[in-house]
């Protein structure tokens, strides 16, 4: 899971311009486990940018993001099923459970 998928493009939209976008923060923590390295998304630039003024970009609208695309962590759990397919997770269950309970 090499970049969190990055090498798949936009976890939203297959778009091969990605930045990583860490949901929480890389040193966020969820139910007293460390999450900030694996809770991150590949998101094109235009919708994680600092310097963008897309409606959807997740960094000045987030709640706009989820409107069109849904909590981060369902997005986040969907990338891990397609990525499951090809390799195993370098995570556990434990790690998956505490990004869902994020609610984020």
């Amino acid at each position: 899971m090499a970049t969190a998928g990055a090498e798949h493009g936009c976890v939203v939209n297959g778009n091969s311009q990605v930045q990583l976008h860490h949901s929480m923060g890389r040193e966020a923590r969820s139910q007293k486990m460390f999450i900030g390295r694996w809770f991150v998304l590949p998101l094109s630039e235009w919708l994680h940018d600092v310097g963008s003024n897309h409606p959807w970009n997740i960094t000045h609208h987030r709640n706009d993001f989820i409107k069109e695309f849904g909590l981060e962590s369902e997005i986040w759990r969907a990338m891990c099923f397609k990525l499951e397919e090809q390799e195993p997770l370098p995570f556990g269950k434990d790690v998956v459970d505490a990004i869902m309970s994020t609610k984020r």
